[in-house]
């Protein structure tokens, strides 16, 4: 299904800003988390947020969702600025709805996986809620989407952010059959397999072929199908893998078959890997006392474990054309 002129629009507003572009992805493919409740801290009477975290021994704070832009009231429906009004859950607004990003840890789960999650998943809703918020990005969120066509969207979105951000005269070229490529054309093993993404400059050279995958999990015995005939008889040819995927992002950039692996929003994934990792007995309050905090321990971590934004990606693509 082709993108709306609205979601076109979208990329297009933002292709010079990184962050923004992750922000716009993610958000037209969001994924709801069953667990979004865990931010209805329980408070007691004359109780602050921070002596709930402390009290409670939470592994997020709440602060972080504040600096977003966030609100929270308490049981009574004031808005709380210092100590409750009365015991009971407190409520944000807007309504707090966050991303499913770890199949690891599985919805029924209680006790530390529990906290691991749900805190990781509101660290990364407060990040992407500052960028939508300070860019005055405006997107309807998916209340439900199949995981196939969950797939594609990211796919297509990747697609047009490339083709409008390349040099003119490029192209980015989807499901072209490998019999179309020259030097598998006439080999008898390549049979109708399709390639991902291919992107060719405005030479006609072949300058990389590109798979997209929201996340990891998805069958990898038919990624390797297609890279077999390709690292065959086109060495030369790069092939590069761009994702979604949060707890085996690591993993992925070690071990991934591709040459190279681009991740939609490495810093979000470094603040994600360290929350997820935050010992039981230590208190996020101390650790990242604010959002900004956490979002330099993200793009800390993410230099650290080399993960590569999209628009690494098109800087690499776009050097290949001084590569003789």
């Amino acid at each position: 299904m082709p993108l709306t002129p609205d979601q076109q629009d979208l990329v297009d507003k933002h292709l010079a800003d990184p962050e923004a572009i992750s922000a716009v992805i993610l958000g037209l493919c969001w994924s709801d988390s069953k667990l979004a409740d865990a931010a209805k801290i329980e408070l007691n009477e004359s109780e602050t947020l921070e002596g709930a975290v402390k009290r409670q021994k939470l592994g997020w704070n709440p602060a972080w969702l504040i600096n977003a832009g966030y609100t929270a009231y308490d049981s009574a429906g004031l808005r709380l600025d210092g100590a409750s009004h009365t015991s009971g859950p407190i409520a944000w607004a807007p309504e707090v709805r966050t991303f499913r990003l770890d199949d690891k840890v599985k919805d029924a789960e209680r006790g530390h996986g529990y906290r691991r999650r749900t805190s990781a998943e509101l660290a990364v809703l407060s990040l992407w809620t500052h960028v939508v918020s300070t860019r005055g990005i405006t997107l309807n969120r998916p209340l439900e989407l199949h995981p196939i066509t969950r797939g594609a969207l990211f796919r297509d979105l990747l697609i047009y952010f490339l083709r409008n951000s390349l040099p003119s005269g490029w192209q980015v070229r989807h499901e072209v059959p490998l019999t179309h490529i020259r030097g598998l054309h006439m080999r008898r093993d390549v049979g109708g397999r399709k390639s991902d993404i291919l992107i060719i400059d405005d030479g006609g050279r072949l300058v990389a072929a590109l798979s997209s995958k929201w996340s990891w999990r998805s069958d990898r015995g038919t990624e390797a199908a297609q890279m077999v005939p390709l690292t065959r008889y086109r060495p030369d040819v790069p092939y590069a893998l761009a994702t979604a995927e949060f707890p085996r992002a690591e993993k992925v950039t070690r071990e991934s078959i591709e040459d190279r692996t681009y991740h939609l929003c490495p810093g979000w994934v470094g603040s994600w890997m360290a929350v997820n990792e935050l010992p039981a007995g230590v208190s996020p309050l101390e650790r990242w006392p604010s959002l900004e905090a956490l979002r330099q321990e993200g793009t800390s971590r993410a230099r650290t474990s080399a993960l590569k934004g999209l628009d690494t990606l098109v800087d690499d693509l776009r050097n290949s054309g001084d590569i003789l």
